[in-house]
């Protein structure tokens, strides 16, 4: 098998520097080859300290950020459609973030357990404030994965207070919400899982619904083939829902998730929405979920909730989170205070600066262009999607219409080679969602950026 048919990212820490066309624009600026040749000794620390499981992003070596720019040590600048992952809501070290940061470091209160504080109390509030009506309760986390698992329990345990048999989790196929067992399990069949020698066999995914159907329809017919196997509707706990499908920006139909709240409020049961990736203004609305019309249960926020530090929360009514005793479940480092202030700083940013209403626009503007770019490329590019700022071009081979993983990763290479930084997904798809700063004029050059990637290799 060579590597461009490879189904698994090669180690890319090891890539010898590739000669490269220089680029210069007012955005993006490439002078030496990739990865830079200074930077070499860095990678090879990285290969020789890092298992291989951490070494599959792009191999470039960053040295600073700045609002919507990564730099290199070699002065090589580029546009981050990346926002790492989907966390830098605000920008790469907004001012606002240092100096609130600055600030606390000097105050000294570094770590605190389960402990309280002042401005742990602060942010639940804020939290509190901005959630949907009904959220009163804010539980807060490290990291993604660990909100989700939280919300498994409380889900569970929820469920069976109210009926031993009403256990039972649904989530999306092709959903993806996180490493850890529990979270990892909630994830959809994308996720390969041949290491777990005992799955949970309460956790169900049903069908992730066309766009092409009734909505509705689609969702009795999830229930019915349930219901073939003996899972009914009343012994379901809760649906985990990724309110946009991260890998590829897939949005739901409306007529279909406003089917399935209303099946949900018929037999009780949790809508525990995913908010990781979509929250706190990246789809040009607060919580993505908005979209829809539609009422949250639960809330699994993270990423642009401070969009810098680890830390994530679930946001749902104290009827439903004061479930769990005190102590039940806990962290060291949750909801760590120099997250909590960089959260309240980057919430400030993030209202201040009008940055959800910035995505809505920005974002129609970057669709607008990734069709044009279809246009060109209409055998390669079968579909573009996304809400605000969190879009994607999905690729597939011209030859077998089948989704082409391998040239997905291919490209985000060469447009890293000209000065736009992306991340691959391991799917057929390459994610355009830059930091909500980005002024249009970068977005569209770097979208350019990706066609010129684009066109060397088809």
């Amino acid at each position: 098998m060579t590597e461009r048919e490879s189904s698994s990212l090669p180690n890319a820490f090891t890539f010898s520097p590739q000669a490269c066309t220089p680029v210069e624009t007012p955005f993006r600026r490439i002078t030496t080859a990739l990865p830079a040749p200074e930077t070499a000794p860095v990678l090879a620390d990285a290969v020789r300290y890092f298992p291989q499981v951490n070494c599959y992003q792009p191999p470039i070596v960053w040295d600073r950020a700045e609002r919507y720019q990564v730099f290199d040590a070699a002065g090589n600048c580029w546009i981050d459609f990346s926002s790492t992952a989907v966390a830098c809501n605000s920008g790469h070290g907004h001012p606002a973030i240092r100096a609130a940061l600055a600030a606390h470091v000097e105050q000294g209160l570094l770590a605190q357990f389960s402990f309280a504080s002042e401005i742990r109390v602060r942010l639940a509030r804020r939290l509190v404030e901005l959630a949907p009506p009904g959220m009163d309760k804010a539980y807060l986390w490290t990291v993604g994965s660990e909100a989700i698992e939280a919300a498994l329990r409380v889900a569970r345990e929820w469920g069976q207070k109210r009926d031993p048999r009403k256990y039972h989790l649904l989530a999306f196929s092709g959903d993806f919400h996180g490493w850890t067992l529990g979270a990892h399990q909630l994830s959809g069949t994308s996720a390969a899982k041949p290491w777990l020698q005992h799955p949970d066999t309460a956790i169900h995914h049903i069908p992730f619904p066309s766009d092409n159907r009734d909505g509705p329809t689609q969702l009795d017919e999830s229930i019915a083939a349930l219901a073939e196997r003996d899972v009914h509707s009343d012994q379901i706990a809760a649906v985990f829902i990724e309110t946009l499908q991260g890998w590829g920006a897939l949005s739901f139909p409306v007529d279909y998730m406003q089917a399935l709240r209303r099946w949900a409020d018929a037999h009780e049961v949790l809508l525990i929405f995913d908010e990781i990736q979509t929250g706190f203004g990246r789809t040009g609305k607060l919580f993505a979920h908005e979209h829809y019309d539609v009422r949250a249960d639960l809330l699994c926020v993270g990423k642009g909730i401070s969009s810098s530090l680890p830390l994530a929360a679930v946001l749902g009514p104290a009827a439903i989170l004061d479930t769990l005793n005190p102590a039940d479940i806990t962290t060291t480092h949750a909801g760590h205070p120099l997250s909590c202030v960089a959260a309240l700083a980057n919430l400030d940013v993030i209202f201040d600066e009008g940055l959800i209403e910035k995505a809505d626009r920005t974002g129609l503007i970057a669709r607008e262009e990734l069709r044009k770019l279809q246009q060109r490329f209409p055998e390669h590019i079968a579909q573009v999607s996304g809400l605000g700022l969190l879009n994607a071009i999905h690729l597939r081979d011209p030859t077998t219409g089948e989704p082409d993983k391998a040239l997905a990763r291919d490209l985000v290479w060469e447009a890293v080679k000209r000065g736009v930084m992306l991340f691959h997904t391991n799917r057929e798809t390459v994610k355009v969602c830059p930091p909500l700063v980005i002024p249009t004029e970068a977005v569209v050059d770097g979208i350019a950026g990706i066609g010129e990637a684009l066109e060397t290799l088809v």
